[in-house]
């Protein structure tokens, strides 16, 4: 029995195909505990690490993935993150940084094992796990589900506050997440050849993922979803760029007048607003400290313009300008905008080295009109997303990542030489999320 399991161990591990195979039904795996669950997604990817190690041939595969100009692109903004602590004094913050950054690195090995014909699968994943939370948005906002879920001493989920129903993301990236995924459906509608029944469901899914946008309390998703939907009408639906104008204003007045947490932000955003232009400012709101973050981070920056303060120090030197009576600014981790934190760390050479991944993805030859979509707003919809946060919670640069990695490759690509039975993949994938979950979960009684 034992030398049985020995040969079937060695038989897969010989097998690069099947190695190759495996690693793509990881991703699509991946994909769908993207919105869900950070640490699963973490086990995931060490475990497709693995088999790449284990499939060999890793010199040419580097190689080929060095070529990628995008590629290049995310391993210098990493390799300014590490370089910029050797001039940093805040060494825990500046890991952090470059953590948080790293995940960038991830794209090299998504890239080099993802077949085209895994482009729908990862995508529909990702849909399917943003169903799942949208499912579980719903149930807590309408009193079906709890607001935190705690089973046997181990969290299920938890809202980012009552009343606000984001279960396992925070709230900005939810709302940003949800505002991509509907124009991603919206896109599937467009150009797949899905039937009738599945273009109908994705309709809804848009109205249901539209409408949860609202009733969460990310004023960031609601920005995120107005600015896709003009660039979209825009770029490509320019003979209803007029309607849309008209239809965004109505929007927002149903939502005003339905959601009270949408209604409730409306209301504390201007007023913060307001405040801000008074003769004696209130910083002690959400907008006021964004507003002191700007203001105390350019003078850091005036001091520091080439190569910034270090990885680390950003917020440390912000704070030392800060009044101390501004506690809630003293008491930020971030500056909550991915730019100015890049800026004020690494200075001109490391914005100007972030910025260049945005010039790589926007010349990238990209042929596929669907794929060129996904590549693109994808990319405007993680830019919205890091204006008011960071590449801090795990979700953003994962999500960026998984969506280049589809989207820059062709749907005739082939890492996988056996044919690919659709019902078996899918019977794999819930099989590796079953247990993955199963192994999560039980580990809290070890």
């Amino acid at each position: 029995m034992q030398n049985n399991f020995l040969i079937k161990v060695k038989h897969f591990i010989n097998d690069k195909d099947l190695l190759t195979l495996w690693m793509n039904n990881f991703l699509v795996a991946y994909a769908f505990l993207l919105p869900i669950s950070p640490s699963f997604r973490s086990t995931l990817f060490i475990d497709m690490v693995l088999l790449f190690l284990l499939r060999g041939n890793i010199k040419e595969n580097l190689r080929i993935a060095w070529q990628n100009p995008i590629i290049r692109s995310f391993v210098y903004l990493f390799g300014i993150y590490v370089i910029g602590l050797l001039w940093t004094d805040n060494l825990k913050h500046g890991l952090w940084a470059v953590k948080s950054i790293k995940y960038g690195l991830y794209l090299i090995i998504f890239y080099l094992i993802v077949d085209g014909r895994y482009i729908s699968k990862v995508l529909s994943a990702f849909i399917l796990g943003m169903l799942f939370s949208e499912i579980i948005s719903y149930g807590m906002l309408l009193g079906i589900l709890p607001w935190q879920l705690d089973i046997e001493g181990v969290r299920i989920y938890t809202a980012y506050a009552i009343g606000d129903p984001s279960p396992f993301l925070h709230h900005i990236h939810y709302g940003v997440a949800l505002a991509f995924v509907v124009l991603l459906l919206a896109q599937r509608i467009i150009y797949s050849n899905s039937s009738k029944l599945i273009k109908i469901f994705m309709s809804l899914f848009i109205l249901t993922a539209t409408a949860n946008i609202f009733v969460t309390g990310g004023r960031t998703g609601y920005l995120t979803f107005i600015a896709l939907l003009l660039i979209l009408a825009f770029s490509y639906l320019k003979k209803y760029f007029f309607q849309l104008l008209i239809a965004i204003p109505l929007l927002f007045t149903i939502a005003y007048n339905t959601s009270p947490i949408f209604k409730e932000k409306v209301i504390q955003t201007e007023k913060s607003f307001s405040s801000l232009f008074d003769h004696k400012p209130d910083i002690n709101t959400s907008i006021g400290q964004r507003a002191a973050i700007y203001y105390y981070g350019f003078d850091v920056f005036k001091n520091n313009p080439l190569l910034g303060v270090g990885s680390g120090d950003s917020m440390d030197e912000i704070k030392k300008l800060v009044p101390k009576e501004f506690i809630g600014i003293h008491a930020m981790p971030h500056e909550h905008n991915q730019f100015l934190s890049t800026l004020i760390s690494l200075g001109i050479v490391g914005l100007l080295i972030f910025l260049n991944v945005y010039y790589q993805i926007f010349r990238y030859k990209q042929e596929d009109k669907e794929l060129r979509f996904i590549m693109i707003f994808s990319t405007l919809a993680i830019t919205f997303g890091i204006l008011t946060t960071q590449f801090n919670l795990r979700f953003f640069m994962p999500l960026w990542v998984v969506m280049l990695a589809v989207s820059m490759i062709s749907k005739n690509r082939r890492t996988i030489k056996r044919e690919i039975d659709d019902k078996r993949v899918f019977l794999e994938v819930s099989a590796i999320i079953i247990a993955i979950s199963a192994i999560r979960f039980f580990k809290h009684f070890i």
